[in-house]
């Protein structure tokens, strides 16, 4: 009985396998931090949208009215600079994510190069084995046909 095949670097193997995953998933937390700043610039704009609509709807009929208008107005920069940051928000995410996605494709790398090498360790083993095989099937054949050649002398 051949023994079994055993990848000596199996435990870092795994660890590798641990590290690729983690790496996965801090990246797919990056991205998905990146999608909740888009959707919430994204309600932003509407907000701003709305605003402006509301405003020419109600400002341009009748009289208009200083004190509303000068607070619509602060109301609006402020939205402005809300975007502003979530711009600057959105570019720090987005770096972030880049970052991740390195981290996430060096840790697939890696995995990918111990796997490669665990086939090919395998490969190999199982050529010698089948080698083996071949080696003992041949060697009682010979002694199978040298017993007979010995029982036919008799």
């Amino acid at each position: 009985m051949a023994k079994k095949f055993k990848f000596r670097v199996e435990s870092i193997l795994k660890m590798r396998e641990h590290t690729e995953q983690r790496a996965l998933r801090t990246m797919a937390d990056a991205s998905g931090k990146v999608a909740e700043i888009e959707n919430r610039i994204r309600d932003m704009r509407a907000r701003v949208a709305d605003q402006n609509r509301l405003v020419r709807e109600g400002v341009l009929t009748g009289a208009v009215n200083v004190q509303y208008m000068s607070l619509y107005r602060r109301h609006m920069m402020a939205l402005n600079r809300r975007m502003i940051e979530l711009g600057r928000d959105l570019h720090a995410a987005a770096v972030e994510l880049a970052n991740r996605r390195a981290e996430a494709l060096e840790a697939v790398k890696q995995r990918k190069v111990l796997t490669k090498l665990k086939d090919r360790q395998h490969a190999k083993y199982m050529k010698e084995l089948e080698r083996d095989e071949l080696r003992q099937t041949d060697d009682m054949t010979l002694m199978r046909i040298g017993h007979q050649r010995t029982d036919g002398w008799n």
